[in-house]
């Protein structure tokens, strides 16, 4: 076991101790019995706005029942996937992005609540995991190797933690108890870098993002061949533009990997784009 693993087995054995798991719900903190999936009471539950079926092919945003944007070769896709192109193959995603997603992400990154960014590793293996077991069905190994996106130096300082990188972890612990095991990939906390501070994005028009994000991440130096030929799981926390998926995955396509999928815990809205 590496320092950083060591850690974050320490780190999520003392919030256990703190905050045991489904004794109290994660977000608001109410009494809860254990058979409460994720630990969230059912109010809480009950407000989160779940996505199953009826998403974009491409980016894996919800869709309401009515869009009917189609493409050329049929696939269903967003206001966003039908005008731009993305270098990711293919995205999945939990939630849609709405104010009580927010409060949780706000409570994960700002409220020293890392625990609550556990829990949704093991939403995000359970979306996930159909794709997985029909991948496996098929003879197919599903990714190489999972990647959280990376924060920068300073916000990790901050934090303590990568939001990313706690979800990514619990995935896969997730995936280590089902039949499908021995296919699990191998994650890669050291091999993509955050080389520059951006400033908060939320506040940025989709070319605006594009271009705060030129050049911000790298693969390390010498880490290629961990990449190299490789089908890759992106994992991050929210998925608006895409801009930090697509910044991501041109640099690991770029150093060689095979193909990038993504995996997002909340997804903005299929909102239709400004006229100019």
């Amino acid at each position: 076991m590496g320092f950083r693993d060591f850690l974050s087995t320490v780190s999520e054995e003392i919030s256990e101790a703190v905050f045991p798991s489904n004794i109290y719900c994660i977000i608001c903190g109410s009494l809860i019995d254990r058979s409460r999936p994720y630990s969230l009471c059912d109010k809480c539950a009950a407000q989160m706005h779940w996505i199953t079926d009826g998403t974009c092919d491409k980016c894996g945003k919800a869709l309401p029942d009515t869009y009917r944007g189609i493409d050329a070769e049929g696939k269903r896709l967003c206001y966003d996937c039908m005008t731009r192109e993305h270098y990711f193959t293919r995205g999945w995603s939990c939630l849609t992005y709405g104010l009580h997603e927010r409060e949780m992400m706000m409570d994960i990154k700002y409220n020293s609540k890392g625990y609550i960014a556990g829990k949704m590793g093991d939403v995000m293996f359970d979306r996930m995991r159909p794709a997985i077991e029909e991948a496996v069905t098929d003879g197919l190994i599903p990714f190489d190797a999972v990647i959280p996106v990376p924060v920068s130096r300073r916000r990790l300082v901050k934090r303590g933690y990568n939001q990313s990188e706690l979800m990514a972890r619990r995935f896969l612990q997730q995936w280590k108890k089902t039949a499908a095991a021995p296919l699990c990939p191998k994650l890669e906390t050291k091999v993509l870098l955050r080389r520059k501070e951006t400033v908060m994005l939320r506040s940025m028009n989709p070319e605006e993002r594009r271009l705060a994000l030129h050049d911000a991440f790298a693969v390390r130096s010498g880490m290629r061949n961990r990449i190299e030929g490789k089908s890759i799981l992106l994992i991050d926390d929210i998925y608006t533009t895409g801009a930090t998926a697509d910044a991501c995955s041109k640099v690991l396509l770029e150093e060689g990997a095979a193909s990038v999928c993504l995996l997002t815990l909340c997804s903005g809205g299929n909102r239709r784009p400004k006229e100019e």
